[in-house]
């Protein structure tokens, strides 16, 4: 299986659970877990599918480097997602969420960044 595949499935499971958190969230009137679910939809969600767009459009190949970004992509949201649940949902301390939080938030950025990087290098 190629990065770009692996980047369209999991950003369409991600897609479905935000969608069901905020069906979840509309049909309790309990919007306390909005800022999970944006990121459910944007961050793990929609990027990722952009990603395979762009590999695929681009034509960029699909080695180590690309391993690497879609490793720190996915392994990014699932951090910061499961984090943001734990602490919007009153389950975790801020004071140990926040750096783990922070850490996550530079995973997807330096994702961004591989990403940005292969797509100048592309030759599509």
């Amino acid at each position: 299986m190629k990065p770009e595949r692996v980047h369209l499935l999991i950003g369409l499971v991600w897609l479905l659970l935000g969608m069901l958190l905020g069906e979840h969230m509309g049909r309790t009137g309990d919007h306390g877990q909005m800022p999970t679910h944006a990121h459910m939809m944007l961050a793990a969600g929609v990027l990722p599918i952009l990603w395979a767009l762009i590999y695929r459009l681009f034509s960029i190949p699909q080695k180590l480097l690309a391993w690497v970004q879609t490793g720190l992509q996915h392994v990014g949201a699932l951090i910061m997602v499961a984090g943001l649940f734990l602490l919007y949902g009153g389950r975790g301390d801020e004071a140990v969420l926040g750096p783990v939080l922070g850490i996550s938030g530079l995973m997807l950025i330096v994702s961004v960044l591989l990403m940005l990087w292969q797509a100048f290098r592309a030759k599509g």
